[in-house]
């Protein structure tokens, strides 16, 4: 066992307190500790358990606390805590640094790399509010040979408060926070900050952003715009996605999903491969699949869609077997389309399927206000009594566009009512002087038109029907009990 021993700082990475512990008992680099210890430095640098559980015995040190600050390094990929990295998003090469920080540690071989400065996200010092600034060097694993010996720059103060995700990051690395939501618990560190990233960066720069060319301010402003919006779950990404959907500067009718949602698609699609990117690869492909007229048998964000949820206009023209003018035309009664709307704004709208291929099927064989009381057997009183009361409903609602000018009633909706007529046992025998109509029910007492056919549909009313008739004048009721019982209320 090494003696004395040095304190690990659990804020610094495994290769930093390495260093630090072999120029202190060496005057060597931690390549000198490492071999006269019988462990592969390559092993150890690229944090491979066998080699830091050599070093832990070693040292004296606790396994599973150095084990804590090792960064797993892959040709593809990396490690954290057993979260898979990308290999960018978290490096133990000493890249940056805080210069107070350094200061506070004393010479080059008391400097310790913090954990927190691997962290691609990581653009300040949270303890003393600077800009992290760059070694210089790519691949120095630890500071002291990054910096060389020399001079380090002079602070430069990071302006505002700590973002919010920088706050979240110290505590899941560090602990000593509030507790997560599950929302973010059950993601990675690195899906947590990617996604917050792209929509962040999306939101404050548009479709086609550079994000590693955004300056430092710049590139942490938008992963906490991000980060503020993705935490809250579900459906703040879904509003986020509405938004960046409608800033698109697309307008052509074939825009894709890459022109409507920019370097996030492209990110998801493409470059994310490698590393499971989280729910927001879900939220994006549900976002697009109900926002487009996506064929079914189409792969979105790998995935293949089977079932169609929306139509465009010329996909629903082909469903519903209608030409694409007429077609707008109705969807313009309908009220699924805004009357002042051009070809080409109608073109790029889409439409629920489920909804709206019904819909217009039961628009093509619509019987109109004009000729629904005949079909139905009704008195003009009776049809706008049923109409009033909301016994029958119009195919496009009192509430939408078109709905005053163009009254039509679905035929099934219609041929319903009458089946519920038609289950009236025909009356065979009667005495003429005691069934009656309902015009003449209502006419002798009997009660109100619309509570009589109420009653009787819902069988509180004994009623009979009269085969030679059709619908509602094919109903008989017996006058003289109803009188008598409207009498005695």
């Amino acid at each position: 066992m090494l003696w004395p021993m040095l304190p690990f700082d659990t804020q610094e990475t495994l290769t930093s307190y390495a260093d630090r512990l072999s120029m202190y008992h060496t005057g060597r680099g931690m390549e000198r500790l490492l071999r006269d210890r019988g462990i592969n430095h390559e092993h150890f640098a690229s944090g491979r358990p066998e080699a830091v559980e050599m070093f832990a015995d070693a040292v004296g040190h606790d396994l599973l606390e150095l084990q804590r600050n090792a960064i797993r390094v892959f040709r593809l990929g990396g490690e954290f805590r057993g979260e898979a990295t990308s290999k960018p998003f978290l490096l133990p090469q000493a890249k940056r640094y805080c210069p107070a920080c350094l200061a506070e540690d004393g010479g080059p071989t008391n400097w310790r790399f913090r954990l927190l400065w691997g962290f691609r996200h990581v653009q300040r010092c949270t303890h003393h509010g600077l800009w992290l600034t760059p070694t210089g060097k790519t691949g120095a694993i630890n500071l002291r040979v990054a910096l060389n010996d020399a001079h380090y720059n002079a602070p430069s103060d990071a302006s505002g408060e700590t973002p919010t995700y920088l706050d979240w990051l110290r505590h899941r690395v560090h602990g000593g926070g509030p507790l997560e939501s599950s929302w973010l618990a059950d993601q990675s560190m690195e899906q947590v900050l990617a996604a917050s990233e792209m929509i962040g960066g999306v939101l404050q720069h548009g479709h086609k952003v550079r994000l590693t060319k955004l300056s430092q301010e710049a590139a942490e402003e938008a992963i906490d715009i991000g980060f503020s919006i993705y935490q809250e779950g579900h459906e703040a990404v879904e509003e986020a996605l509405d938004t960046i959907r409608n800033m698109s500067p697309a307008s052509a009718v074939q825009a894709g999903p890459l022109a409507h949602y920019g370097v996030l698609f492209d990110w998801l699609d493409r470059r994310s491969n490698a590393i499971d990117p989280g729910p927001i690869r879900d939220l994006l492909r549900d976002h697009i699949v109900k926002h487009s007229a996506v064929e079914p048998g189409t792969t979105v964000l790998g995935e293949e869609i089977t079932v169609r949820r929306y139509h465009s206009l010329p996909s629903l023209s082909l469903a519903v077997g209608i030409d694409r003018k007429r077609l707008s035309r109705i969807l313009k009664k309908l009220g699924k389309i805004p009357s002042q709307a051009t070809e080409i704004e109608a073109g790029k709208m889409v439409f629920e399927a489920a909804q709206t291929v019904p819909l217009v099927e039961a628009f093509q064989t619509a019987i109109p206000l004009r000729d629904a009381r005949d079909y139905i057997g009704a008195t003009k009183l009776q049809f706008e009594v049923l109409y009033r009361t909301g016994a029958v409903q119009p195919l496009v609602p009192r509430t939408s566009q078109g709905s005053v000018r163009h009254v039509v009633f679905a035929r099934n909706h219609l041929d319903a009512l009458l089946a519920q007529i038609e289950e009236l046992v025909e009356i065979v025998h009667r005495d003429r002087n005691d069934f009656h109509s309902l015009t003449y029910a209502s006419q002798r007492g009997a009660g109100r038109f619309e509570h009589l056919f109420t009653e009787i549909l819902n069988r509180r009313i004994p009623a009979f029907r009269d085969p030679s008739k059709k619908g509602i004048s094919s109903i008989l009721v017996e006058v003289k009990p109803l009188v008598e019982t409207a009498n005695a209320a």
